[in-house]
């Protein structure tokens, strides 16, 4: 079996704001460390791990990361790639901003979907030259699970994806390129702060809340028969009530009501019989 750990845009902000000062310290670091010791094979960041994409906010993160020494990955988020060349981006946290990992259960695909340095625009934004790559990754094991990991999601899918540029920019034309996959897959989304689940033609989009919004993290289970989403509560009082400082203060931040989604939201199961197989 292979288990995932996801989380959602944490937004961590490097600023020295006087307000917000305590509730960042009781906080960032402790919901991090909750994160990083759920047991998984592998714990994912949706993007919007900084709230700024300064280095320094990456730094911060990734020297908490590294010392725990789990294995971790890292699609970028709107706000990592606001003031930062990518190629700067890309070295800070050591790992490439597209790429595909291969395990025994699934084919695992981490998608860039960002625009460079541009705070006036967050909408997803996918060149050429990715949905090659990404057509070309998608007909490999087609025998397993596949599995996408970006930060924005497809128009019209999970809640909010219709709203202004809460998506891909719906010119570009990811759904053909996911179908040209037999059997549909899996995509994993943050961006919009909200949890949804919703399938289209053999796709599951599955958006995690953000964790100012809804303090939690999202559990993916994949065993060869299923797969299984469920969504695990942050229960410590300090992270609960630092979170929602925050969430009321924090500037340039998408407050999201109503994040937890409904059950069906947090919570499934996923027969992969159900779905063609070559």
């Amino acid at each position: 079996m292979l288990r995932l750990a996801l989380m959602g845009d944490l937004h961590y902000f490097g600023e020295e704001n006087v307000e917000l000062q305590q509730a960042k310290e009781r906080f960032y670091e402790r919901y991090l460390l909750q994160f990083l010791e759920l047991e998984a094979d592998l714990h994912i960041s949706l993007g919007d791990l900084t709230h700024m994409g300064l280095a320094e906010e990456f730094e911060s993160m990734y020297r908490l990361i590294r010392r725990s020494g789990k294995p971790f990955r890292h699609v970028l988020g709107n706000h990592d790639a606001y003031e930062l060349p990518k190629a700067e981006v890309e070295s800070l946290i050591a790992q490439p901003l597209n790429d595909v990992l291969e395990t025994p259960e699934a084919l695992l695909i981490f998608l860039d979907s960002t625009r460079e340095m541009r705070p006036d625009d967050w909408s997803g934004y996918l060149t050429g030259k990715q949905l090659e790559w990404l057509q070309a990754h998608l007909q490999v094991s087609p025998e397993k699970p596949v599995m996408v990991f970006a930060h924005h999601p497809v128009y019209g899918t999970t809640t909010m994806s219709n709203d202004e540029k809460m998506h891909i920019d719906p010119s570009i034309d990811i759904r053909s390129i996911l179908r040209s996959r037999a059997g549909g897959g899996f995509y994993f989304n943050g961006h919009n702060h909200i949890h949804s689940i919703v399938r289209e033609e053999g796709w599951h989009f599955i958006q995690t809340a953000a964790s100012l919004c809804h303090p939690s993290f999202r559990i993916v289970e994949i065993d060869g028969s299923e797969v299984r989403s469920s969504v695990v509560t942050a229960a410590d009082p300090e992270i609960l009530e630092s979170a929602r400082i925050l969430f009321d203060k924090l500037p340039r931040y998408h407050r999201a009501p109503n994040a937890q989604g409904e059950a069906a939201d947090r919570d499934q199961c996923f027969p992969l019989a159900a779905a063609p197989r070559i």
